[in-house]
């Protein structure tokens, strides 16, 4: 398990542990991003949206807890791929 911490740019796997696990089969991955780049429907999620706050400077296999709509919604971080720069 990486104890490296999540930053902008890097992509996270999350897995739902309560009521959102019915709504989503699958793992679910993001990417944190600076609001201006946040574009949902390609899973870039802003810092400032309340997962992309959570998320931010946690490690895999952490347990995190966001509030949405009034619910109360637990993830569990699987994996957390580092953005590595692009060489010219």
């Amino acid at each position: 398990m990486s104890t490296l911490s999540i930053h902008h740019y890097d992509y996270v796997t999350l897995r739902p542990l309560n009521e959102l696990a019915t709504l989503h089969e699958f793992d679910i991955t993001i990417q944190v991003v600076p609001g201006y780049e946040a574009d949902a429907d390609r899973g870039r999620i802003s810092e400032d949206a309340p997962l992309g706050r959570a998320v931010l400077r946690r490690s895999a296999g952490e347990k995190i807890e966001i509030q949405v709509q009034g619910r109360q919604l637990v993830m569990l971080i699987l994996a957390v791929e580092k953005q590595h720069a692009m060489s010219a």
